[in-house]
């Protein structure tokens, strides 16, 4: 995960201190999964991990110094669940792609409900830490999407005639509710088959042939 030099504990070539306190990972994934970064109450976390202000600030210059560690602490873990599952990142195109995205998002709501809250709750968050959010990271999901979509086009998997941006708001769409579509309990034939069927829905629409 390429990430400027702007985090503490990275520039100086350190561990990411979530790493190395599990209280106070558990305390800000809950706290940024419940409330937005402005409303999330530094104070509150730090109580829930039975940490003291001295040490926070040993580790991290502020509460978004935080946060972005949190998103990067998740976005780490994704990539071990691409491993883990063998969620290959090589594709034979467009589909291939989305479906390893969608297996992705099941995978990390199977594993912990608040992954999927907290990457949703990023999406809603005020301009200004979406800022702070690209100037750390870049445009990550987005930029994904486009890309995707733009070689699709390309390699003629879409039609010419729809925009780029709406093609990205349609998938997009798809995967941020895919969760909510698919029971946490369902086994892995059952979320396979309808990730199937969403594929089927973005290849040939809704209407009767």
């Amino acid at each position: 995960m390429g990430v400027s030099p702007k985090l503490k504990w990275l520039a100086s070539g350190g561990k990411n201190p979530l790493d190395e306190s599990p209280a106070l990972y558990e305390a800000a994934l809950t706290a940024f999964s419940e409330h937005s970064f402005r409303d999330a109450s530094l104070n509150d976390i730090l109580k829930a991990a039975g940490m003291n202000k001295g040490s926070f600030y040993y580790r991290f210059r502020d509460k978004m110094e935080l946060y972005l560690s949190l998103l990067y602490r998740v976005g780490m873990e994704k990539i071990r669940l691409f491993e883990e599952h063998d969620v290959s990142g090589t594709s034979g195109g467009f589909f291939d792609e989305f479906r390893n995205m969608a297996l992705l998002g099941l995978l990390l709501a199977k594993k912990d409900a608040r992954y999927v809250v907290f990457s949703r709750r990023i999406l809603q968050e005020d301009p200004i830490v979406r800022e702070q959010i690209t100037a750390c990271f870049g445009d990550m999901r987005s930029g994904l999407l486009t890309d995707m979509v733009e070689r699709a086009k390309a390699a003629g998997e879409f039609r010419q005639d729809l925009s780029t941006g709406t093609t990205v708001f349609v998938v997009e769409t798809l995967l941020n509710h895919l969760d909510t579509l698919i029971p946490l309990d369902w086994d892995d034939a059952s979320i396979l088959c309808a990730v199937d069927q969403l594929l089927d829905v973005v290849r040939s629409g809704v209407a009767a042939k």
